[in-house]
């Protein structure tokens, strides 16, 4: 429920107070008695989904948006009639207003000082626990880091044409992920010199970054649902918390792994990050805008303009924004492109060498295939490829076999690692089992286990 109050000329009080009363809400009137003198500040009872239409409704009746009109979140109200008006309303979309949005988003925006410092120590954590392997402490830095908040922001800002808050948030969102990566990378140079972690450290194989450098199309799907969640919540009366979607779009591990990538010379992952990372970011901007748009939010009076303190320079600033934003995400989307493409024909190439006859008993378990790069600087790429294997069995021609067939189809140099997760099998039937057992013996044997790692490569 939202309690409503309005400052109303007292010539308008009788007609606003009986449309109030014909939608049976709850209304009181107040006389002022201060030196503005006429006035009246009427105040009304109203489900939080029907402030929108009730506004829209006075304005037939001589509201003005400009006079005084405020919004106040009510834990409960009584007064006649008050539950039919709720499970009235309760069966309508449930959408909150535009200027309750507009406000959320002001609420939402954090001084420099506090957003700079939330990002910094959010990255320290993350980064630790990404060295440490520690998933406990790397969903602990993404739910410290702040970056949702102006991703939402541009997204409100762009769906309602306030140039300015759009232009603030862009700005924010650079600035907070150019400290992140920068002092994972400082942090991360920190530890590697006084050795807390060790100097050859393999980066690419630790799991927790292995799946931060590879930007592929689940990441795009992933980071596009994480921010029209995001704006569907904040426009709603959605469950779905903005901690929810920091931990879903997974920005600041990111921003860690690149870090880490370039503390220790491993460009590939650095680089790979940081394309996953903006990928990430371009999906949840577009996911909340377009959910905004869904959800029937245009400009008005209100915002327009909003951004005109001086025409030429801020439409200059704001249009080179724009071009290198559009340069960036193209170069970015090449890359994407490149990724996607690579990894589909990886998993084809490898699901092929699979089903011969040689390899039916292996089971996959995951692929994994490292950032490809654009041009020849780039070292050959690196395929892992997780397998589940009987104990007892051996594949020594397996890392040769992918190796080959991934690099006919890619066209590409590969590195190929075939890493095994073991079980053990049983060596009676379950009939054979049961019998035993009635017969005073017989176990099964549970398994689990990691086996060995091959590696094969090829090249041009």
């Amino acid at each position: 429920m939202r309690l409503v109050q309005v400052v109303v000329p007292d010539e308008n009080v009788d007609d606003i107070v009986s449309a109030l009363r014909e939608r049976e809400l709850g209304v009181s009137t107040t006389r002022e008695t201060s030196g503005e003198g006429d006035r009246t500040l009427v105040s009304f009872v109203v489900p939080a989904d029907a402030v929108e239409h009730v506004l829209e409704e006075l304005d037939d009746v001589g509201f003005s948006d400009e006079w005084y009109i405020v919004s106040i979140e009510t834990e409960f109200a009584s007064y006649e009639g008050v539950d039919e008006v709720q499970d009235r309303w309760a069966k309508t979309p449930n959408r909150v207003a535009p200027r309750t949005l507009r406000s959320k988003a002001k609420d939402m925006r954090l001084n420099t000082r506090s957003y700079l410092w939330m990002m910094t120590l959010s990255t320290v954590i993350a980064t630790a626990g990404l060295l440490v392997g520690s998933p406990a402490i790397v969903v602990g830095s993404m739910v410290l880091a702040p970056i949702v908040s102006p991703m939402l922001t541009a997204s409100i800002g762009l769906v309602r044409d306030d140039q300015r808050m759009v232009f603030d948030s862009i700005r924010m969102q650079a600035v907070g992920l150019g400290v992140a990566v920068v002092g994972a990378t400082a942090f991360s140079l920190l530890l590697k010199s006084v050795f807390v972690v060790p100097a050859e450290l393999a980066v690419p194989n630790m799991e927790l970054i292995a799946i931060r450098f590879s930007p592929s199309m689940l990441s795009v799907i992933v980071g596009f649902a994480a921010g029209a969640a995001g704006s569907f919540s904040l426009a709603t009366k959605g469950q779905v918390t903005i901690v929810g979607v920091m931990v879903a779009a997974a920005l600041i591990p990111t921003a860690a792994a690149a870090g880490i990538g370039f503390a220790w010379n491993r460009p590939v992952v650095g680089v790979g990050s940081v394309i996953l990372l903006v990928v990430t970011i371009v999906a949840v901007n577009l996911g909340a805008f377009l959910m905004f748009k869904y959800l029937g939010y245009e400009p008005d009076h209100v915002d327009r303009g909003v951004f005109s303190t001086d025409g030429v320079t801020q439409t200059a600033t704001l249009a080179v924004t724009v071009i290198l934003v559009v340069a960036v995400v193209g170069a970015i989307g090449l890359g994407t492109y490149q990724q996607v493409t690579y990894e589909r024909s990886v998993n084809t190439a490898t699901t092929e060498v699979l089903q011969r006859d040689a390899y039916d008993e292996l089971g996959v378990v995951s692929i994994t295939a490292e950032y490809v790069g654009v041009g020849p600087r780039f070292d050959p790429s690196t395929v892992t490829v997780t397998l589940s294997r009987a104990s007892d069995s051996a594949y020594s021609r397996l890392p040769d076999d992918l190796a080959r067939a991934i690099g006919d189809r890619t066209g590409e140099p590969v590195r190929v690692r075939v890493q095994y997760q073991d079980y053990e099998r049983s060596n009676v039937s379950r009939a054979a089992s049961l019998g035993d057992s009635l017969g005073g013996g017989g176990s099964a044997v549970p398994a689990s286990g990691h086996g060995s790692v091959g590696a094969a490569s090829t090249g041009r």
